[in-house]
């Protein structure tokens, strides 16, 4: 039974009509609750797989960035969110996916490259966790190992002001929030002239430098 439930945990069922459906819902919060300035999007290819990257201040940051991108993102997220009701099927339609972060988790990365096989946006914050301060955190290997295997372009984001929206443990506010998406970027061709343990931290110092210029 555990051995089937862990198996059901990774089932991936996204669905392009509840984006269609929920979003006129985003829009009216986005509007209202939270207005929303989305810059950038020019950024976001309308079609075609890339690995958007971003900061991560709230626990509404998924749905701000999937909504600014105007497409549908499939974020890696943290395995126990799926286990809270309504959340983990809310997410789950919307494209997201768990991770186990205690550990390197193989199923989460076979999951992350059938996303971008399949054309679709893959969406990862690298530092596993909500920043308390607003100032990014170390950033994890992962997003830039999965550029480099799969050859797929990277695009920075930053949410901006999302922990007063939401703030951690805390109920909900009105608040004034921001997502920026910057130039897609590769880094193929470091792997290609650096040994991989140093490529991969040039490659991480070049994303943290363009998520915190978007960030302002």
């Amino acid at each position: 039974m555990a051995g089937k439930e862990k198996k059901l945990s990774y089932e991936r069922a996204p669905s392009k009509v509840w984006y269609r459906v929920l979003r006129p819902i985003f829009t009216v919060i986005f509007r209202t609750l939270w207005p929303l300035r989305v810059v950038g999007v020019e950024h976001v290819p309308k079609e075609g797989a890339a690995v958007i990257v971003s900061n991560h201040l709230s626990m509404i940051d998924p749905f701000v960035v999937s909504y600014g991108a105007h497409r549908l993102v499939n974020f890696m997220a943290k395995e126990e969110l799926f286990g809270v009701p309504f959340v983990g099927l809310l997410i789950r339609k919307l494209g997201a996916f768990p991770v186990d972060r205690s550990r390197q988790d193989a199923t989460s990365l076979r999951v992350a490259l059938t996303v971008l096989k399949g054309g679709e946006l893959l969406g990862m914050f690298p530092e596993g966790t909500r920043s308390a301060t607003g100032e990014m955190m170390e950033m994890r290997t992962g997003a830039v190992r999965l550029a480099s295997k799969t050859g797929m372009p990277i695009i920075p984001a930053a949410v901006v002001n999302t922990q007063n929206a939401l703030p951690m443990g805390k109920l909900m506010r009105p608040a004034r929030i921001e997502v920026h998406f910057g130039p897609a970027f590769e880094i193929t061709e470091l792997y290609q002239k650096h040994e991989k343990g140093a490529a991969t931290q040039m490659a991480l110092e070049m994303l943290r430098e363009r998520i915190e210029a978007l960030h302002g």
